[in-house]
């Protein structure tokens, strides 16, 4: 059960931070969403617990043993690696950086950030939180919700970027082009 209480804590320390680091960087916007607690997102962390406690309790086996450890400390080591890419993202955007997409230079900080992570991630906040959310089912040892968490997030990846940088092609111009040419996202089947 320890796995589920790491968990746990991975949980709070995301969404603590997030609402921390909302609130040094853009504390007008700062609200109840800022926690970043959606209906969807509630709904998939229940049942990965759910699914957590039923193999627990039906197959122990497969959350113990020598391997099982072995692959939740993978799980747990990626959660933080999640965590770092994401928060340094936010970290460097500062101001420029918000939960929610922004449609015009004026609402957002008006900066086109490309240094610090941005030259190696187009879009660390994305990459973390992907690489934090399958991970953490890689803690829990939980083979079905990582699936799931995969293709679910994927599947909004894949509608969200093309969204936003269409918007930041109309904010920021030949100059978000050219930084989205030499700059990759590095999440899985999106360029």
């Amino acid at each position: 059960m320890w796995m589920l209480w790491q968990f746990l804590l991975a949980l709070a320390f995301f969404h603590v931070s997030e609402f921390t680091l909302a609130f040094i960087f853009t504390c007008q916007d700062v609200s109840r969403r800022s926690w970043l607690f959606s209906k969807h997102y509630c709904m998939a962390m229940g049942f990965s617990v759910a699914e957590f406690v039923v193999e627990h309790l039906l197959f122990p086996e497969l959350k113990t043993g020598g391997l099982a450890l072995s692959m939740s400390r993978v799980g747990l080591a990626l959660v933080i690696l999640g965590e770092l890419i994401r928060k340094t993202g936010i970290i460097t955007a500062g101001r420029s950086f918000t939960h929610d997409i922004k449609k015009s230079r004026e609402t957002h900080a008006g900066l086109l950030v490309t240094g610090g992570i941005y030259k190696l991630v187009r879009h660390p906040g994305y990459l973390g939180w992907f690489i934090w959310s399958v991970s953490t089912q890689v803690l829990l040892l939980n083979p079905l919700s990582t699936v799931l968490f995969t293709i679910v997030s994927l599947k909004f990846f894949a509608d969200r970027i093309p969204y936003e940088e269409y918007l930041l092609v109309e904010m920021f111009g030949k100059a978000y082009e050219e930084y989205r040419a030499r700059t990759r996202t590095w999440i899985p089947s999106i360029p």
